[in-house]
């Protein structure tokens, strides 16, 4: 199978190169267009001005100082490959990229990418064990073990997502989405102690540096079993079917059809 590989923490990262590995001694070709640096939370952004450098680093092997969106895109439309892959992996992503992670994620939004341009793709991450160390040998054999599995269930209108726990059960299951909550702080970049801007100090006219300061792990809004956030807390690799295209909320929508029926009658 010819399978193109992308992410979002950059061409170099231990993720991508783990997997890409194990798909070469599982038997297939691989190429890969990843971002030149690490792009992580870009989501689905893409340059729609200025200019794309795409560069050949190996054979079928290109970094890209975009977006991971823009790996897909420029990759496809400027035809850096002979023909289309079979398949489009992103992944393998330092950190998960479950429930509400989805909305942020740079790895998601390559994958997504790959389905509009009507390619099969699959999204991939995976989070630290206990010993403090990324299972990227085990998330990449448990791609290989499950392709021709997940593989014919991928299409334009779905993209397969995978997490997996640094200290896991061995098993898999379904997994719903789920509302995070995050709590990460926002705080002044210049002070060397924490400390929290008030916004509402801020004058007309008067700049202030901010950084957010991450480290604080999001919680699930409400205890629901089915979710990846839970299967992934009980040591499950959890596996979830994401549509590409966004449902309407079904009773908002329906109160907008009366509303909008209420007004041609009036």
């Amino acid at each position: 199978m010819n399978i193109l590989l992308t992410n979002d923490d950059g061409y170099q990262s231990e993720g991508l190169r783990t997997l890409s590995e194990a798909l070469v001694r599982a038997g297939h070709a691989i190429w890969i267009c990843a971002p030149t640096s690490e792009r992580s939370a870009s989501s689905h952004s893409m340059t729609l001005r200025g200019e794309i450098i795409i560069t050949e680093y190996g054979k079928n092997r290109y970094h890209c100082n975009g977006t991971p969106a823009d790996c897909i895109l420029y990759a496809s439309k400027g035809k850096i490959f002979n023909t289309l892959p079979d398949l489009v992996i992103s992944g393998i992503n330092h950190g998960y990229n479950i429930s509400t992670d989805i909305l942020y994620s740079g790895t998601v939004g390559a994958a997504r990418e790959a389905a509009l341009t009507g390619m099969r793709s699959m999204a991939v991450s995976c989070t630290r064990g206990s010993d403090g160390t990324f299972p990227f040998e085990r998330s990449a054999a448990f791609v290989i073990d499950h392709l021709d599995e997940f593989y014919p269930l991928t299409s334009s209108e779905c993209i397969i997502n995978i997490n997996v726990p640094g200290d896991g059960n061995g098993q898999w299951k379904s997994a719903q989405l789920s509302y995070l909550d995050y709590h990460d702080a926002v705080e002044t970049k210049r002070e060397e102690q924490t400390r929290f801007y008030d916004t509402s100090s801020v004058r007309f006219g008067t700049s202030v540096v901010l950084a957010l300061k991450g480290g604080v792990s999001p919680v699930q809004r409400c205890n629901t079993q089915d979710t990846d956030f839970q299967a992934v807390r009980d040591g499950y690799v959890s596996v979830t079917a994401l549509s590409i295209l966004p449902p309407v909320h079904a009773s908002v929508q329906a109160r907008l059809q009366e509303l909008s029926q209420e007004a041609y009658r009036g």
